[in-house]
Protein backbone atom coordinates (compact mmCIF):
# COMPACT_ATOMS: atom_id res chain seq x y z
CA UNK A 1 0.00 0.00 0.00
CA UNK A 2 1.03 3.76 -0.66
CA UNK A 3 0.55 6.65 -2.41
CA UNK A 4 1.01 7.90 -6.25
CA UNK A 5 4.27 9.41 -5.06
CA UNK A 6 5.50 6.69 -2.75
CA UNK A 7 4.61 3.45 -3.96
CA UNK A 8 4.92 0.53 -0.61
CA UNK A 9 6.58 -2.37 -0.08
CA UNK A 10 3.67 -4.29 -1.57
CA UNK A 11 2.81 -2.11 -4.56
CA UNK A 12 0.59 -4.40 -6.93
CA UNK A 13 2.25 -1.70 -10.30
CA UNK A 14 5.54 -3.15 -9.88
CA UNK A 15 4.26 -6.67 -9.88
CA UNK A 16 1.54 -6.52 -12.22
CA UNK A 17 1.91 -7.83 -15.83
CA UNK A 18 1.76 -5.90 -18.80
CA UNK A 19 -1.82 -6.65 -19.40
CA UNK A 20 -3.39 -7.78 -16.49
CA UNK A 21 -6.42 -5.87 -15.06
CA UNK A 22 -6.06 -4.03 -11.79
CA UNK A 23 -9.15 -2.39 -9.73
CA UNK A 24 -7.64 0.73 -8.06
CA UNK A 25 -9.63 2.54 -5.08
CA UNK A 26 -8.97 5.63 -4.27
CA UNK A 27 -9.20 6.91 -0.25
CA UNK A 28 -11.93 9.56 -1.35
CA UNK A 29 -14.40 6.50 -1.45
CA UNK A 30 -16.52 6.25 1.19
CA UNK A 31 -16.54 2.65 0.91
CA UNK A 32 -12.75 2.43 0.98
CA UNK A 33 -12.04 1.95 5.15
CA UNK A 34 -14.99 -0.96 4.99
CA UNK A 35 -13.97 -2.68 1.64
CA UNK A 36 -10.26 -2.83 2.70
CA UNK A 37 -11.18 -4.10 6.13
CA UNK A 38 -12.97 -7.05 4.52
CA UNK A 39 -10.20 -7.63 2.03
CA UNK A 40 -8.17 -8.26 5.64
CA UNK A 41 -10.55 -9.99 7.33
CA UNK A 42 -11.20 -12.30 4.61
CA UNK A 43 -7.11 -13.04 4.23
CA UNK A 44 -6.75 -13.30 7.79
CA UNK A 45 -9.47 -16.26 7.44
CA UNK A 46 -7.89 -17.62 4.48
CA UNK A 47 -4.47 -17.77 6.50
CA UNK A 48 -5.93 -19.44 9.60
CA UNK A 49 -7.62 -22.48 7.37
CA UNK A 50 -4.32 -22.57 5.36
CA UNK A 51 -5.31 -21.42 2.13
CA UNK A 52 -2.77 -18.28 1.91
CA UNK A 53 0.48 -18.61 3.43
CA UNK A 54 1.17 -16.86 6.90
CA UNK A 55 3.71 -14.99 5.27
CA UNK A 56 0.81 -12.92 3.99
CA UNK A 57 0.41 -11.73 7.71
CA UNK A 58 2.45 -8.54 7.18
CA UNK A 59 0.55 -7.40 4.09
CA UNK A 60 -2.65 -7.72 6.51
CA UNK A 61 -0.83 -5.13 8.74
CA UNK A 62 0.38 -3.09 6.16
CA UNK A 63 -3.64 -3.29 4.52
CA UNK A 64 -5.00 -2.68 7.79
CA UNK A 65 -3.10 0.41 8.70
CA UNK A 66 -3.73 1.80 5.16
CA UNK A 67 -7.49 1.67 5.53
CA UNK A 68 -6.87 3.92 8.75
CA UNK A 69 -4.83 6.08 6.76
CA UNK A 70 -6.72 6.70 3.83
CA UNK A 71 -9.91 7.09 6.40
CA UNK A 72 -7.80 9.91 7.98
CA UNK A 73 -6.96 11.56 4.97
CA UNK A 74 -10.56 11.51 3.64
CA UNK A 75 -11.90 13.34 6.74
CA UNK A 76 -9.10 15.67 6.52
CA UNK A 77 -9.90 15.86 2.75
CA UNK A 78 -13.25 16.10 2.14
CA UNK A 79 -14.37 17.12 -1.34
CA UNK A 80 -10.67 18.26 -2.09
CA UNK A 81 -10.61 16.36 -5.03
CA UNK A 82 -13.64 18.18 -6.75
CA UNK A 83 -11.16 21.15 -6.97
CA UNK A 84 -8.21 18.95 -8.35
CA UNK A 85 -8.68 18.73 -12.34
CA UNK A 86 -6.25 15.93 -13.04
Amino acid sequence: MGTKNQPGKFDCYSKALPDEPMFILLARDPDFYRLVNEWANKRELDISCGERPASDGPLVREVRICAAQAANWRRQNLGAWRDNKK
